[in-house]
């Protein structure tokens, strides 16, 4: 019982409609009612002091029934809410209600609570099926919409009451009718769907709200007409006879994303559209129209297929490139690998290859990075792009793959996200790296001798040339000897790249003075150039632990690029800092500077800026990537800032013994 249930008796009582006879303009609405929601049974009922009445009833010839079992007693307890009971044998309110157990067999329940203006709820506009179902936010949106409308009929039939006592029942009557007929069209109008309404056999248009015109192309001028004269485009697609089936036949006929392609305002379009035909009955169970609705779900569908033959596509080119997949669930960490993943890992495609195994199977020196890489990816979203050795399962052969992947965001509510990608075998391209490395090794092996050679031949020309006073031929023989150091050191710089490529490379680490080393390199560099001089403050004496000459080398590299890439200027900062434990060394220069999207890609190996400016300068695009290495096999960092036309700074940092 609501608490207010005096008050809302006496309520119900003040209508005067309790035992009166049916009325056509109530019985049109549980019409509709049962024609939008699909179901049998449609009700109008108002809850009494010990039974539950139906001013309509569609669908069963029950009158009323005692209130302890009726569905409406639940629905006007919670006046502003629908009250919808998808399976009422489930519900343990309702499991034992004879209404359900009994003959009736009403498995599924929807009612809108019939509110007055003074907030009562008198009774609920429903509808019922022998099945369990579930109303669309369509239909409840229509069922809500309706009850609406039973209340302003209810209100309506009062003040016909109260206008009949006073004598201007005739008048005002035909003002009331007038005004239900506009609000019923209202209530078709504003149906949140496109609905139509045919009659007779050759289904003629008695009426259409927008949304149905703006989906045939057509205006008001259709009502009225036959629908294969009013729309020709669409006889071609079996209407006329499908709607007079129902029509004869009093069955509903449902089609879903079916797709069409007519003639709309004159230009030929594809749609697809999920449609009603929905039989109107007399109370003798004679059609006497029907009712059409539909759902353009054009773009739906059009999004659905784009998607699939997306996912088409993306599948082909996994397939062509022989690639291997894996998604991992952001939330439970399911690993789900494809099977040319497990063939990588050296798997059999029957086999199952759990995430611990495939971890397994990364030869141990790269394991820890690539399980850090991918935690990075699932808990940070950091970018995955890993190379690294595996050993395969069976064979036990050694294979190298690249891994790329990114965690990707739910695509559906109250999903996790998860972190998928791709595997590719580079082994063939690491055997092509290491041919190179081991070529380049060779030949400048092969180099050093000779050139050590020439380098005693020309020390000794200078030295006879300097005690026979010949300053030309000494001058010559120095210039000569600066450029066979610059040969070494470039020669030294391809042996380098190719022991870092094989791994080969060691250090020889001493304590030493920075402060020296730089002023070493400094008065090295201007021996071999006459352009620019250096600006070098010393900096306090700091000793470090590293490798003496290959740090010399970053210096001395860092040093000639300021010169090569600053031909407009003529001067070099050099400067050494101590920061947090660390000796940090800067070199820069005034020179053209470098775009941020180089910058990126400055200390990869054999990579060179390439612009009108760099054209004629030499190089082989391997001196940063070296001193990248070197410094990072220190334990050091390296790095630069540099704007385009003001200059660069390039700097590392190494841990300091002492200061």
């Amino acid at each position: 019982m609501p608490p207010n249930e005096q008050d809302r008796l006496a309520a119900l009582r003040s209508y005067r409609i309790l035992d009166t006879a049916t009325e056509k303009d109530f019985d049109d609405l549980t019409e509709l009612a049962s024609a939008i929601c699909g179901t049998p049974i449609a009700l109008i009922s108002l809850v009494d002091q010990d039974r539950q009445w139906f001013k309509s009833h569609k669908g069963t010839a029950l009158t009323e029934t005692h209130r302890n079992i009726s569905f409406c007693a639940h629905a006007i307890n919670n006046p502003k809410e629908m009250l919808e009971v998808p399976d009422t044998r489930t519900d343990d309110r309702f499991k034992d209600n004879p209404l359900v157990t009994g003959d009736m067999q009403v498995n599924f329940y929807a009612g809108v609570p019939l509110v007055d203006e003074q907030g009562f709820a008198l009774g609920s506009l429903c509808v019922l099926d022998h099945q369990p179902k579930q109303l669309t936010e369509a239909q409840q949106s229509a069922l809500k919409t309706l009850a609406a409308q039973v209340v302003t009929q209810l209100k309506l039939r009062r003040k016909l009451v109260e206008l009949e006592t006073a004598g201007n029942r005739i008048q005002k009557l035909n003002a009331l009718l007038t005004t239900k007929e506009r609000e019923a069209m209202q209530i078709i109008e504003n149906t949140p769907m496109a609905m139509a309404l045919h009659t007779g056999e050759d289904m003629q248009i008695r009426f259409a709200n927008n949304m149905m015109l703006k989906a045939w192309g057509k205006n008001e001028t259709v009502f009225g007409m036959p629908f294969n004269l009013a729309l020709p485009e669409l006889t071609s697609l079996d209407f006329p006879r499908t709607m007079r089936q129902v029509y004869r036949k009093g069955i509903p006929y449902h089609q879903t994303e079916e797709r069409m392609v007519f003639k709309h305002e004159g230009v030929m379009k594809e749609f697809y559209y999920t449609y009603s035909f929905i039989p109107l009955f007399l109370p003798d169970g004679q059609v006497w129209g029907i009712l059409n609705t539909s759902h353009n779900v054009t773009k739906m569908v059009q999004n659905r297929l784009s998607l699939e033959r997306a996912e088409e596509s993306l599948r082909l080119a996994v397939q062509s490139a022989d690639l291997g997949t894996w998604y991992i669930d952001g939330s439970t960490r399911e690993f789900t690998p494809s099977v040319r993943l497990k063939e990588l890992f050296g798997y059999l495609p029957h086999e199952t290859m759990s995430y611990d195994a495939a971890i397994n199977q990364i030869v141990e020196e790269y394991r820890g990075k690539v399980l850090q890489g991918v935690e990075e990816a699932l808990t940070l979203g950091k970018a995955y792009d890993m190379e690294y050795p595996i050993i395969s399962h069976h064979d036990q052969q050694l294979r190298w793959v690249r891994a790329t992947g990114k965690l990707y965001p739910p695509t559906e509510e109250g999903q996790a996200p998860f972190f998928s990608g791709t595997m590719f075998d580079i082994t063939e391209q690491k055997k092509d790296e290491q041919r190179k490395s081991d070529f380049i090794g060779m030949v400048s092996h092969e180099l050093k001798s000779p050139l050590t050679s020439l380098n005693g031949f020309l020390q000794m020309l200078q030295l006879k040339a300097g005690k026979a006073g010949d300053q030309f031929t000494f001058n010559t023989a120095a210039k000569s000897i600066a450029q066979v150091k610059k040969m070494t050191s470039t020669i030294n710089g391809f042996l380098n790249a190719a022991r870092l490529g094989s791994g080969k490379i060691q250090l020889h680490k001493q304590k030493f003075l920075l402060n020296d080393l730089i002023s070493e390199s400094i008065n090295d560099a201007l021996l071999s150039q006459e352009t620019h001089f250096f600006h070098y403050p010393p900096c306090r004496e700091v000793e470090i632990e590293a490798d003496r000459d290959k740090i010399g080398n970053v210096i001395s590299n860092l040093l000639s690029n300021a010169v090569k890439y600053s031909p407009g200027a003529n001067q070099v900062e050099v400067n050494c800092l101590i920061e947090k434990g660390q000796a940090k060394v800067c070199v820069t220069d005034h020179g053209m500077g470098i775009t941020p999207e180089d910058q990126n890609k400055l200390f990869d190996r054999f990579f060179r800026v390439q612009s009108m400016e760099t054209r004629h300068i030499s190089g082989h695009g391997i001196g940063l990537y070296l001193c990248a290495e070197i410094i990072q096999a220190h334990g050091g960092q390296i790095g630069l800032q540099s704007q385009p036309g003001e200059g660069s700074t390039f700097w590392f940092s190494l841990p300091v013994v002492s200061q």
